[in-house]
């Protein structure tokens, strides 16, 4: 019987990796390589050599910060909690349109399969609103099953999150509720202002799915930074080494849709799963002592006055001794 494995098509943009992290992708994670007679090894100096001719990347130009006044929209989005608690809290942002040939890509895989049903869900003539719904949308979560103590969410994306503090609140005279939040995770598009470049720190297969619809500036919620750290996403890849990130022509998110520079493979359907488990302990530790009663407690002190003052004239004959 043949083994049923459903796949998706992805992109990955080998060419601007080290030679290690390519050897290392190949080695940890399941992808097929749907040519033949390709290896890693040759897709990744194949995608090299590609990158070598690439334009170089514009400076960050045409940034135009979007005016609340005339889009009630942004109000709107500054008003859910979602925008509050993760965006608002965290820094200063402004609603941008960005360009999409200036946004430095944050990541060497993209879902091509996701990237196609996304753009079905924008209309190519779709104006400013429509697009900030589209970036900036809410998401939905399946209602989860509880199964023993554990509390199961499953979701066809990577969208699960779950609050990793518990808030705790009263319910009632001696009673409380221990509360942990699950949502969809937030998922707007954003970028990060660093120098003269402009780098995606979420949102490349929106960002690429309005591009394949013909829209060449996206909106976005930026916010600037004087070093690579402040941008939240993770350093140890290669691809955005400092002497890359740097230099003439880094990783672009339109590199994804380059069939020259992005390598085809195969990767996995998946399914994210999340857990939230419900653990109570009781056990029993020694009481505290009490309080002594008023007539005790002078007696200890005046005890503890004695001692100190027999210690003290002990010491000082000990001193006339030595002398």
């Amino acid at each position: 019987m043949k083994t049923i494995k459903p796949t998706r098509k992805a992109k990955l943009l080998l060419g601007f990796l080290a030679k290690g992290e390519v050897d290392a992708i190949f080695k940890q994670n399941p992808f097929e390589i749907p040519e033949a007679d390709g290896n890693p090894i040759q897709l990744w100096r194949r995608s090299a050599d590609a990158v070598a001719g690439l334009p170089l990347t514009p400076p960050a130009a045409g940034v135009e910060v979007l005016d609340n006044g005339a889009l009630p929209i942004i109000d709107e989005i500054k008003g859910r909690p979602t925008y509050r608690k993760h965006y608002e809290s965290f820094a200063d942002y402004q609603f941008c349109m960005v360009p999409v040939n200036s946004l430095l890509a944050p990541q060497w895989l993209a879902d091509m399969d996701y990237i196609d049903e996304l753009s079905r869900r924008i209309s190519s003539d779709a104006g400013i609103e429509e697009q900030i719904r589209f970036a900036m949308a809410e998401g939905v979560i399946t209602e989860p099953i509880i199964a023993g103590p554990q509390v199961i969410f499953t979701s066809q994306g990577r969208d699960l999150h779950a609050e990793q503090i518990p808030s705790v609140r009263q319910v009632g005279t001696g009673e409380y509720e221990i509360v942990v939040r699950a949502s969809s995770r937030p998922n707007y598009i954003q970028a990060v202002a660093i120098g003269n470049r402009l780098l995606l720190t979420n949102g490349v297969h929106k960002v690429c799915a309005l591009f394949l619809r013909g829209h060449t500036h996206v909106p976005c919620v930026l916010r600037r930074i004087s070093r690579i750290e402040e941008s939240g996403l993770n350093l140890q890849t290669t691809l955005l080494r400092p002497e890359l990130l740097g230099g003439a022509r880094p990783a672009q998110v339109v590199d994804f849709l380059n069939e020259n520079v992005a390598v085809s493979v195969l990767m996995r359907s998946m399914h994210q799963v999340l857990t939230v488990g419900i653990g109570i302990g009781t056990l029993q530790v020694p009481a505290v002592s009490q309080l002594l009663p008023a007539e005790q407690s002078a007696d200890v002190m005046l005890m503890v006055s004695k001692n100190r003052d027999a210690a003290g004239t002990e010491v000082e004959a000990g001193s006339q001794r030595a002398s």
